[in-house]
C-alpha cells in the first residue's frame, strides 16, 4: 500500500497553511478617490405628525440651510449624510467629521461639554418642536473655525431673506410663522 492508496475508510486531507489571495482586495480606492465628510448627518426619524415623504424634504431642506449659511460665510465644507444615526455619531465621536448634523438630544450629558452646539432649524410645531443643529467637535481647530463660519453665515442669510425664501421652498409661501426666528434664536443665547 502506497501513499496514494489509502487503507479503505481512512480519508488523508492535506492542506497547505501558506496560502496567497489571487484576487485583488476590495479597497476604497478601487472606486475613486476616499473623500473624508467634514459634516455627516443622518436621515432623521418621522415625526409623528409628519408624513414619510415629507421626512426627505426635511433632511434636503437642512443640508440646504447649512450649504447656504457656509456658502454666504465662504466656506465649502463636504456633507454626507449616512444611513444611520449611529454611524453619523460615531464619526464625530472618533473625530472622523468635524460636525454633526442631528439635534443636541444625540449626545449624552457628558458629551455635551466636548462639543459647540448651533441650532438652525426648527423641526415640527411649537410648543412640541424639535432642534436640529450643527454640533462642532471643541477638540479641533478646524472645527472651531467651521462653527464660527457657520454661525456668521447663518445670521447672515438670515438677515439677508435667503433663509425664510429657503423655508417657503420647502414649507409652502406664507406658512412659515412670523415667529419662527426669535424661536430660532432662544436655541442660540450667543446670537444678537
Amino acid at each position: 500500500m502506497g501513499w496514494h492508496d489509502p487503507p479503505a475508510g481512512n480519508i488523508f486531507l492535506v492542506c497547505s497553511w501558506s496560502a496567497q489571495a489571487t484576487a485583488p482586495r476590495v479597497a476604497p480606492q478601487l472606486f475613486g478617490e476616499e473623500k473624508k465628510a467634514d459634516i455627516v448627518g443622518y436621515q432623521f426619524a418621522p415625526l409623528k405628525a409628519a408624513k414619510s415623504d415629507g421626512e426627505l424634504a426635511v433632511g434636503k431642506l437642512a443640508v440646504e440651510i447649512v450649504m447656504e449659511a457656509f456658502k454666504a460665510a465662504g466656506k465649502t465644507p463636504t456633507v454626507d449624510v449616512l444611513p444611520s444615526k449611529q454611524l453619523a455619531k460615531y464619526a464625530l465621536l472618533n473625530n472622523d467629521a468635524l460636525a454633526l448634523m442631528g439635534r443636541s438630544l444625540d449626545l449624552t450629558a457628558k458629551e455635551k461639554n466636548q462639543y459647540r452646539v448651533v441650532t438652525f432649524y426648527l423641526r415640527g410645531v411649537a410648543p412640541n418642536e424639535e432642534p436640529v443643529s450643527l454640533i462642532f467637535s471643541k477638540k479641533n481647530i478646524r472645527g472651531n473655525e467651521l462653527q464660527l463660519a457657520f454661525n456668521a453665515g447663518l445670521q447672515n442669510i438670515i438677515k439677508s431673506g435667503k433663509y425664510l425664501e429657503i423655508m417657503e421652498k420647502y414649507h409652502g409661501k406664507g406658512l412659515v410663522p412670523a415667529d419662527y426666528v426669535s424661536r430660532l434664536k432662544r436655541h442660540n443665547p450667543g446670537w444678537k
